[in-house]
């Protein structure tokens, strides 16, 4: 007896098997088995193959290492002699009931021939397949994009904050399920399932692939990937607008700036002109900004931003100007001032095509020329009191019991919002002959050297003293006064408040001064009515 030594397939290495067209496009899932109830696997004809011959076929999971020492068939046939003389590929049958117990995940799956007298053949390629059991994702809702909600609209605005899909929910999720988002066709790298609601962000890239500055009518939807099969949702239809007035952008970013926008110059009244500085000369007009040239086409709009002031202040459409023609905006006074003083003043106009908005670059504007807002009031600390109840005088009252010929004491509450260490101060007093401050005593004005104001000020205030020779002594009778402060900033904003108080030097029927201070500290309570109709 002869005994055969010779290898399998004349010791060649053999090819893979081959598996159901479905199995490798979708998986090997519970739906399947139970449609077909098996899994074939078609095994290549081997050079030498004999009846007899046994075929074993070895289930092995990717994340384990394959070798010969832990082959361990999972199912075998013997070749028949219709299958050893005949030209077809013979076909191992797994049953469902042996498959329900394999190793789930993606599979390695080999096999080898045995003669019948034991000789081992060489192992097979490997052929993958994706092995999945669990329910199939069911009951897919349609994709929400919250930005297009109002509107079914994406434009350059919504693009600019950042488009999500929205995925809300579908039936049997799986922890390693993958979601792939499909917009306009193109396909978003795929997401790992984390939990309900998910928002999967759309890129520029991705939005503006298929056009960056046109309206289109796009698909949106989204693939549950899982071991290799993919279930697709309903279709979200959505329009995309990414027009614009005027030059195109770059279209590498939605936006909001274009750099291809001319500059836009704020142009100043003083002289020597120097734009994007408003001087004295501008102060209570309006500010004229202007574009160096016309980029833009008949019916555009465009608008002029003005620091933080919202919305625009001024909206211009262009009209018959030409290519070459300046553009020019007025801003009205009203908004410098409710813009505020701002060394740094930013200013931009935009493009708006009822759809999209563009912006040009920004510039600084010096704005200096507003006056500093919400000085404090000043208090006179020696101010006639009427007797209680009766309320302070509205207007601030001075008479011979707060003791005048010693000075008029004023104090400047310091404000820290609007003051600051080594900030000046100006003081002017100017005195007038009637209650109404009509009539002025022209001797009576002085102006107060400038000074600046330091940490004891900011701790305690800011205490003056109009002397009375000359300033207040000429108010013959019944009178009053005007006290102002200038605040000077070291940028070189100033603003200026002033404080009316009403003057008395009537005591009985004389007038009450320096000698008759004796008199005054015997002065009778006064009463309201006597402070209101200036009889003190």
């Amino acid at each position: 007896m002869e005994r055969d030594y010779i290898a399998l397939n004349e010791g060649e290495p053999i090819a893979a098997a081959e598996l159901p067209d479905e199995v490798v496009r979708a998986g090997l899932t519970q739906a399947y088995l139970d449609s077909v109830g098996h899994l074939d696997v078609t095994i290549p004809r081997s050079s030498d193959m004999l009846e007899a011959d046994r075929i074993e076929i070895s289930w092995v999971p990717v994340v384990a290492q394959f070798s010969r020492q832990n082959w361990a068939p999972v199912a075998s046939k013997t070749v028949s002699q219709n299958e050893a003389t005949g030209k077809d590929k013979p076909v191992v049958q797994i049953p469902s009931s042996v498959i329900q117990q394999l190793a789930q995940g993606k599979i390695g799956i080999y096999f080898r021939y045995i003669d019948r007298t034991g000789n081992l053949g060489q192992f097979s390629e490997v052929v993958h397949l994706l092995f999945d059991l669990r329910p199939a994702p069911e009951n897919l809702l349609g994709p929400l994009v919250y930005l297009a909600e109002h509107d079914n609209l994406i434009d350059r605005a919504d693009a600019q904050l950042g488009v999500a899909v929205v995925i809300l929910g579908y039936d049997n999720f799986q922890t390693d399920d993958q979601i792939e988002v499909i917009w306009e066709g193109i396909s978003v790298a795929p997401v790992p399932f984390y939990a309900f609601p998910m928002y999967i962000p759309i890129n520029w890239d991705t939005l503006s692939k298929k056009g960056p500055a046109t309206d289109r009518e796009v698909d949106v939807s989204y693939n549950v990937l899982r071991s290799g099969s993919s279930k697709s949702s309903p279709i979200l239809p959505l329009k995309v607008d990414f027009t614009v007035a005027g030059p195109e952008p770059d279209p590498a970013n939605p936006g909001p700036i274009n750099d291809k926008l001319p500059v836009i110059a704020v142009k100043s009244r003083e002289n020597p002109l120097v734009d994007n500085v408003l001087g004295e000369g501008d102060k209570g007009q309006p500010a004229r900004a202007q574009l160096p040239n016309n980029p833009f086409n008949s019916g555009d709009i465009l608008r002029l931003y003005w620091g933080d002031l919202r919305p625009h202040v001024v909206e211009k459409i262009i009209g018959a100007e030409g290519p070459g023609d300046i553009i020019t905006f007025d801003i009205p006074w009203e908004f410098i001032e409710a813009g505020g003083y701002n060394e740094y003043l930013p200013v931009y106009y935009s493009t708006w095509n009822e759809v999209n908005e563009q912006e040009s670059g920004r510039i600084s504007v010096d704005v200096r020329i507003l006056d500093i807002q919400g000085l404090p009031d000043v208090t006179f600390p020696d101010r006639f009191v009427p007797a209680p109840p009766n309320p302070p005088t509205p207007i601030p009252l001075i008479n011979c019991s707060s003791r005048p010929w010693d000075g008029i004491r004023v104090n400047i509450p310091f404000d820290k919002k609007a003051m600051a260490v080594d900030d000046e101060v100006v003081i002017e007093w100017q005195a007038y002959s009637d209650t109404n401050g009509t009539i002025l005593i022209d001797e009576t004005y002085f102006e107060f050297l400038r000074f600046k104001l330091s940490a004891d000020h900011e701790a305690s205030g800011i205490a003056f003293l109009v002397p009375y020779q000359d300033r207040v002594e000429p108010i013959v009778t019944r009178g009053s006064a005007q006290f102002s402060y200038t605040l000077y900033k070291p940028s070189g904003q100033s603003g200026k408040h002033s404080t009316r108080v009403m003057i008395s030097r009537v005591i009985g029927t004389t007038l009450c001064s320096a000698d008759s201070r004796d008199k005054c500290d015997m002065l009778p309570t006064a009463s309201e009515n006597d402070a209101e109709n200036g009889n003190i």
